[in-house]
Formats: C-alpha cells, structure tokens, sequence
C-alpha cells in the first residue's frame, strides 16, 4: 500500500498514499484514504489558519467530524512541540484517526456551546419556510431553552402552534403550562425511541394537562362553545394578528368618520387658528355649501341694460 500512488483530486499530483490521511467513507473505500492530499488541505488551513470557520469548512468538505475538545487539543499540542508547531490541522487529523473518531463523519461533529448554538441557529434558518431572523431565533432559543438538535426546535414550536390554535392561551401561566406540555411529550418521544419506559412522563403529562384544563374530560360543552366562538377567534386575531386594511369602500361607508373629522375636529381647529388637516377638510367641506351674493352679476346686467 506504501507504494501506491494515488492522484490527488485537488492539485491532480499522483503522490504515495502516506500523503493522504486514512478515511472510512464508503466513497474511499478503493483507497482506504481522503481523495485530497496532505499538502492541498494544509494549503487551504494556511489562507485563514486562525478562523475556525476555516476549519469547520474543510472538514466538512471531507466529510470528517470537528470536535471542539480534541482541536483545542490539538492546538495545545502543535505549540508544545517544536515539529509539530503550525501544523494544527496535522496534529487535529491525526487525533480523529485514532479509533474512536476513525470511523466519524461531520454530522459527529461536537462544537463548543456557542459554535453549537450558532449552528444550530443557521440550520433553523436554512430550514424555515418563512422569513425569520437571527432575532428571531434567539427568542426561539431562549423560550425553548438552549442545547436543543434543529429538529427539536422545530418539532416543538409546531406542537405549541398547534395547542395554541386548538385552545386559547390568553394568560402566562397558560402560556408556561403548554410549554411545558410541549416539551414533556418531546421527552416522551425520544425515550420511546431509545426503548426506554415512559410511565413517569405521562403521569407528568397528565398533571399538566390537568392543570391546564386540556383533559378531554375537562372540556365541557360550554369549554367548547367559548373555544370556538367568533368573539374568541376575533380576540385571537386582534391580540396576534393586525387585522388588515379594509377596502376604501368599507373604511367609513356611512360617513360617520367624516363627519368627526369635518364637523368637530375640522371646526375646532378653526377655532382655535389651528392649519392642519382637519381644517383643510373643513374649509372644503364648507365651500361646497356656501354661497355668496352674486354682485358682480347684478352689476353687469344693469349696465347692459342701460
């Protein structure tokens, strides 16, 4: 195998297969090594050696796993040793060749809390449907609490629109109890896929759900009523959603409104010397129902006739 050449898929130099790290993938599997050289990878490491970005994009290009522990390992370890030193991404490489990170791949990979919370957070971006904002996902974070996977996020804040949507949450404890609802049926979830029980969980869910009057028994023909009423969904929207601009011909169809701005508003800046708009509109509006004495008129047709 030494004596291998294997042609490198980045500068296309054939080079002996000491030059190329080991890999695992199933799409090495010919070579039992990277399709990218030693010295190609150091290259790219060198043009921006100090951002860990730079790392992470490398790493994830060859589909090999960035563990925050073994890099800041690895960095300790290069400026400790006079051979090694510069060569980070050497002394990183060689740590994740050893058995229990051979076999890894990127979606191992294990970030430190803040470049895990980033991640994440670009994932939840990425995988939005709607147009939010890193803001946005912060308040995500922060309601849901940090150190959840971007499936958990989005499990979660679909369960609670969906609790939201069906009952009405007008309150902060009621709010805290379907949060809490929300994230006890994630746990159940994830233990039954594990194989574990579950009985202490659902007694859990049960409590709240009792506390927060969801029971089936709970909801009563009148729970029901209030539920679905058009007073209610109209509370919902006004308190969630604005209600949008109504067409012009819905906005004052009787006047009433003009009527304010015209007559009372309109003239009590007249009386008060004010010039804005309601005393534009009121002038206007007095114009029309104004007439004056036609002099002028008079004045004419007593010359013709004379």
């Amino acid at each position: 195998m030494s004596t291998e050449k294997i042609k490198c898929s980045c500068c296309g130099k054939e080079q002996n297969a000491n030059q190329y790290y080991i890999s695992e993938s199933p799409f090495n599997s010919a070579t039992g090594k990277l399709s990218v050289c030693k010295s190609c990878l150091q290259n790219e490491f060198q043009k921006d050696k100090d951002n860990l970005k730079n790392v992470q994009n490398i790493l994830r290009m060859i589909d090999r796993p960035f563990v925050y522990d073994l890099w800041v390992s690895a960095v300790n370890e290069s400026e400790s040793k006079k051979k090694s030193a510069g060569n980070v991404l050497g002394t990183y490489m060689k740590n994740i060749g050893m058995k229990d990170y051979k076999s890894k791949t990127w979606a191992d990979s294990e970030f430190d809390f803040e470049e895990e919370q980033e991640y994440t957070t670009q994932l939840l971006i990425a995988k939005s449907t709607e147009d939010i904002s890193k803001e946005d996902i912060d308040e995500l974070m922060q309601f849901w609490g940090r150190g959840l996977d971007v499936e958990d996020y989005i499990w979660l804040q679909n369960e609670y629109i969906d609790f939201t949507n069906r009952y009405e949450c007008d309150s902060k404890g009621m709010e805290l109890l379907i949060n809490e609802i929300c994230l006890t049926r994630l746990d159940i979830r994830k233990r039954r896929e594990n194989g574990e029980k579950v009985d202490q969980q659902q007694k859990t869910l049960q409590d709240l759900l009792g506390s927060s009057n969801l029971k089936p028994v709970q909801e009563t023909g009148a729970s029901g009523v209030e539920q679905e009423s058009f007073g209610t969904l109209i509370k919902k929207y006004e308190n969630e959603r604005p209600i949008p601009e109504p067409e012009p011909r819905w906005k004052d169809p009787d006047k009433i409104g003009k009527y304010i701005k015209v007559f009372f508003l309109g003239h009590l800046s007249r009386m008060l010397g004010l010039k804005n708009q309601y005393s534009e509109e009121y002038w206007e509006e007095m114009n029309k129902h104004t007439v004056e004495e036609p002099v002028a008129e008079e004045e004419d047709r007593e010359n013709d006739l004379t």
